[in-house]
């Protein structure tokens, strides 16, 4: 597990080619083909991960199992996501069928949350790029399902930038400020998933 600064920066769709005049004016440079994302994210029956991420608590965490349902050579992954006083992290190993029907079935014991089951599955299209040794992602059409019913709730509107990266993302964000009025901000695809479907950012009540 290695730490790493994210920054997430929010926009409307219709910026989509703005923002990418803005790359190749920069020298951005596209780092692998655009593909369809599809995680299934778990929480406990308290949701306290998601209670967590909206309160800032640290430590805390994200638990996923993603794959990329488009590429015949897809694998499982499961993943967790910690944040921590000392950073960001991310830890993610591949798992096979089995032990992924495994999790659907019974879920997965984790130390700080205890038992967590499957909540939501979230799908968007991602596109990759590069510039000045800082990644940068894009991400849109973003799906939220229920896990428990038929609900669901597709955001066509908004884009999602996300630099990842060791160093130089004050640079980059510095250039992109003078393209876009920048709304910089803890941006969770989990969480915003759990308000769409479930409006439970009040009472945090119990749906498992």
């Amino acid at each position: 597990m290695t730490f790493r600064i994210e920054e997430k920066i929010r926009l409307h769709i219709s910026d989509i080619n703005k923002f990418k005049i803005f790359l190749s004016k920069n020298k951005g440079k596209l780092l692998y083909p655009k593909r369809e994302i599809f995680s299934t994210y778990l929480d406990n029956k308290n949701f306290d991960m998601y209670r967590d991420s909206e309160e800032g608590v640290s430590p805390r965490k994200k638990i996923r199992v993603r794959n990329y349902p488009n590429n015949l050579n897809s694998v499982y992954k499961l993943e967790k996501k910690i944040s921590s006083v000392e950073g960001k992290f991310k830890s993610s190993r591949k798992i096979n069928g089995s032990e992924k029907n495994q999790i659907d079935i019974s879920g997965i014991y984790d130390s700080q949350y205890g038992i967590c089951n499957n909540v939501i599955n979230v799908s968007y299209v991602r596109e990759y790029f590069i510039i000045f040794d800082v990644r940068v992602t894009i991400d849109y059409d973003i799906k939220y399902e229920s896990y428990f019913d038929s609900r669901f709730f597709l955001d066509k509107n908004i884009l999602i930038v996300e630099l990842k990266s060791n160093n130089n993302i004050i640079n980059v964000l510095e250039r992109i400020s003078g393209f876009f009025p920048l709304q910089r901000e803890r941006y969770s695809k989990y969480c915003k998933g759990i308000d769409a479907l479930y409006n439970i950012k009040s009472s945090y009540r119990q749906i498992i």
